[in-house]
């Protein structure tokens, strides 16, 4: 399963990535033909569901502490409008986001409208803060409930990646990537958030450790993901192009991380630095998904 295989890596918290010069090849055999019907397309959209959970969060944080308020606004937009986008995909398909048909399998229209009936007071909350930014009872409902959606969307990315890695059409070692580069761009939201936590007056020993947690994890993910993690199913980046811009993500989180550790080690955070904490992590998102979809395209051709 690629969640276990995840999981490993998430475990490894400064264990070696691997042998680089381990390819796909090596971890699983090529797949056969058969038609694709978005089922990589489906994990994506899956991921974006997670993804959100936690951007709404942390957009809700840094806009609620009027931190950056411009960015706020379009990022909390941008997670609002983005789930429903991707949720009715999977409900009833998007051929512009490749996925092909509406689900028919009852369990995960079952998990699926689960996690519609959690999201909805989350989305209530989250246009709340739109338009009044200090309405407290809201960012309450963004703080309660963001974890219970992030939960279900964890479910639902096991739901879906059993469903359709099919092996005639999307090899396990893809689904294994394609799950990993998702979490690592929720991951960036989750880094985001728990920092707001702590800048905005919440430095307590668990909410550190929660950043703690996330910030290791996400280092070791990256490297897993550029140098590979063969002993798990997880193979080197497989293009120039994706290692590129793996690499790229890396260097630039390098930058931002010696801020982040004196933020544990109690040094406060100014308030210019805070903003470039929320735009930079918002930016690592961002070309996290653009990542992902080139996984997307990848796992499309026979390799």
């Amino acid at each position: 399963m690629a969640t276990a295989a995840v999981c490993a890596i998430m475990s490894a918290q400064g264990s070696n990535a691997g042998d680089a010069a381990n390819n796909k090849a090596n971890v699983i055999p090529a797949a056969v033909f058969s038609e694709d019907v978005g089922d990589a397309e489906r994990i994506e959209s899956a991921e974006y569901l997670r993804i959100y959970t936690q951007e709404v969060a942390a957009a809700a944080c840094f806009l609620y502490n009027d931190i950056d308020k411009d960015t706020s606004l379009l990022l909390l937009t941008e997670s609002l409008d983005g789930f429903e986008i991707h949720l009715d995909a999977l409900f009833y398909g998007d051929e512009k986001l490749g996925i092909k048909g509406a689900e028919e399998r009852r369990k995960t229209i079952a998990q699926l409208e689960e996690l519609r009936a959690a999201w909805e007071p989350i989305a209530s909350a989250g246009n709340t803060l739109l338009s009044d930014n200090t309405n407290s009872e809201a960012i309450g409902v963004v703080k309660a409930r963001n974890m219970e959606a992030y939960e279900l969307t964890e479910r639902l990315v096991t739901t879906i990646e059993g469903q359709y890695a099919n092996p005639a059409v999307l090899v396990q070692a893809d689904v294994i990537v394609l799950e990993l580069v998702g979490r690592q761009a929720t991951m960036t939201q989750k880094i985001a958030k728990n920092a707001c936590k702590i800048f905005s007056g919440n430095a307590s020993p668990e909410i550190k450790e929660l950043l703690q947690n996330s910030m290791n994890i996400y280092e070791v993910s990256l490297t897993a993901l550029i140098e590979g993690m063969p002993g798990v199913g997880v193979y080197a980046a497989p293009t120039p192009e994706i290692a590129e811009a793996l690499k790229k993500v890396r260097a630039d989180w390098q930058k931002m991380r010696p801020h982040l550790d004196d933020l544990l080690n109690g040094k406060e955070m100014a308030r210019d630095l805070q903003i470039e904490l929320f735009r930079h992590m918002a930016d690592e998102m961002h070309d996290l998904e653009k990542i992902a979809h080139k996984y997307v395209e990848y796992s499309k051709h026979e390799h």
